[in-house]
């Protein structure tokens, strides 16, 4: 039995080669064995942890989730205006550009992939609360700049969806010029809604 310390060490390991297998190549042709071969360790290791490739999905969708929510936390924390923090979240794409317009994105491609299995299934559940990961953090930023619960919830659905609108065409275009001017119209529009706000 290894030392939890170490095991743990592994399981994380694990994760994170998971994590860019299921980027590059999606969930479909993302296997255990590849998972081995990408983390450099026994198939057997990755048994221990995971019985199955969905027991390890669900661990990368949960990773995610972390992260996304200690950068959340990171904007939170860096600014005390929300318009910045909104800002932040058209902006954050730029900096992996290369990878996205590669691979499209790390959680909008992944929770489309997951979906086509059906609503009803457990993976599929897991990467639509991924994606409400980021409409409950962008509802939380128009609700604390005034708007209603139902308008916050509204914008937070337009900015994410132009958001991810913007990645799925600058990936299929493979053009990183679309999404930089795609980010900044965005960006106007996010603008254009605060400004709105403030004039009412």
């Amino acid at each position: 039995m290894p030392a939890p310390y170490a095991s743990e060490q592994k399981r994380e390991h694990l994760v994170r080669a998971a994590k860019q297998l299921l980027h590059a190549r999606g969930f479909e042709r993302t296997t255990l064995a590849a998972v081995a071969g990408e983390a450099k360790v026994p198939l057997g290791n990755v048994y221990y942890y995971f019985k199955t490739k969905e027991a390890l999905a669900e661990a990368v969708i949960a990773s995610h989730e972390t992260d996304l929510l200690a950068m959340f936390a990171g904007w939170v924390e860096a600014h005390r205006d929300p318009r910045a923090r909104l800002r932040r979240l058209v902006r954050a794409p730029l900096a992996s550009a290369d990878s996205i317009i590669e691979f499209g994105c790390p959680h909008g491609s992944l929770c489309q992939e997951l979906e086509k299995l059906g609503a009803t299934e457990p993976l599929a559940r897991a990467g639509a609360r991924l994606l409400a990961t980021y409409l409950r953090w962008a509802e939380q930023q128009f609700r604390e700049l005034g708007f209603t619960k139902r308008g916050a919830s509204e914008r937070s659905a337009e900015l994410v969806a132009s958001i991810q609108g913007t990645l799925l065409v600058a990936h299929t275009l493979r053009s990183r010029d679309v999404l930089a001017v795609q980010l900044r119209r965005v960006e106007r529009w996010l603008d254009a809604t605060l400004a709105e706000k403030e004039s009412a």
